[in-house]
């Protein structure tokens, strides 16, 4: 029983840990906030379903969480936007890691092929009329 409460309460504090870093991504640009957010979803589900119903109900985070359950279609401008972000992103970190001196070109290797794979992920991300002709309504 201690066990499970104490696997609880980890998995709580857990999922807190990534609200703050999804907030805190919000707002600054080159934070990362889906990835933290769905990090938390998942923690917060484990322990407590209704920490969790909270989160997905809070309007800060509601355009965000909206395209976690995939069935939102991702509008062309956030789309582009997402993907102009994380490209600024990426060349951010290469350009700190040349400025540095700390030159490693699988590094850069690593973020660009990433990226490239992050592109093409967003890109094709559930479009508007997919998801009409599925719909029964």
């Amino acid at each position: 029983m201690a066990n499970s409460k104490l696997k609880r309460y980890t998995h709580a504090t857990i999922g807190l840990l990534f609200v703050i870093v999804a907030a805190v991504g919000a707002v600054l640009p080159g934070i990362p906030t889906v990835g933290p957010l769905m990090l938390a979803s998942f923690f917060l589900l484990k322990s407590s379903p209704a920490l969790e119903k909270r989160l997905v109900r809070n309007r800060f985070f509601a355009k965000y969480l909206a395209y976690i359950d995939g069935t939102t279609p991702m509008t062309n401008r956030m789309r582009i936007s997402s993907i102009l972000m994380m490209w600024l992103s990426i060349s951010i970190s290469a350009a700190v890691s040349m400025a540095a001196g700390n030159i490693k070109y699988w590094l850069i290797g690593v973020l660009v092929t990433a990226g490239l794979i992050g592109t093409i992920f967003i890109w094709r991300y559930r479009r508007g009329a997919s998801v009409a002709q599925s719909d029964p309504e």
